[in-house]
């Protein structure tokens, strides 16, 4: 019984530190806008925006548990060709391609910084959107209907994201200014389609 006793008043002191820590801190909630780019031969063109939103909830001292969702346009892949369709006449197709994200994610943060930083890990569904727009001009620069094409294309794949952030670079009382970069990976059937994010942004808790 004594050993009992002694157990549970171990535990209690162990873990209450930790679980008073974590409702203490609440909520965290980040806004974030930065750049995002593909990787290898799986997005072409320069890159483009990524914005996201995070929502998290400590539960222990270094742990944080919530949700991340997410824009990321990867760039616009343009091929021009002359004289396709007579003298002076101009083609010219764009692929534009963006992802959308809402994945669950884990944060583990050392419990003591004043900077918050984290090492953080997801999964969740990725919607894959390429845009494919044809437009064909004669040698005055008149657009020719015929050959005008537009097509939007969707596709949902499982996906997961890994990576390193600090929330408080800059702390601003209840708001924190903090850099955050991922990787994400987009399982689809010809293997991961991957890109990365850089973002600066503003946390609340």
């Amino acid at each position: 019984m004594f050993r009992a006793a002694t157990v549970a008043a171990c535990a209690a002191l162990t873990l209450g530190p930790a679980r008073a820590a974590a409702q203490q801190r609440g909520w965290i909630a980040n806004v974030n806008g930065g750049y995002a780019n593909g990787i290898g031969d799986n997005f072409e063109g320069p890159g483009s925006v990524s914005a996201t939103g995070f929502v998290y909830r400590p539960v222990g001292r270094n742990l944080d548990l919530g949700v991340e969702i997410g824009y990321h346009g990867l760039g616009t892949s343009t091929t021009r060709l002359p004289d396709l369709y007579g003298p002076g006449s101009t083609y010219r197709e764009d692929f534009t391609w963006s992802v959308w994200q809402a994945t669950a994610g884990v944060r583990v943060r050392p419990a003591t910084s004043r900077i918050r930083p984290y090492a953080a890990a997801g999964a969740g569904a990725y919607l894959l959107r390429i845009r494919d727009v044809i437009e064909v001009r004669d040698a005055a620069g008149v657009i020719i209907p015929q050959y005008q094409f537009r097509q939007t294309d969707a596709e949902l794949h499982p996906g997961v994201n890994a990576g390193l952030g600090v929330d408080r670079l800059v702390s601003l009382g209840r708001l924190g200014l903090g850099l955050h970069a991922r990787w994400h990976g987009v399982i689809a059937g010809s293997g991961v389609a991957d890109f990365f994010t850089v973002s600066v942004g503003l946390a609340l808790d």
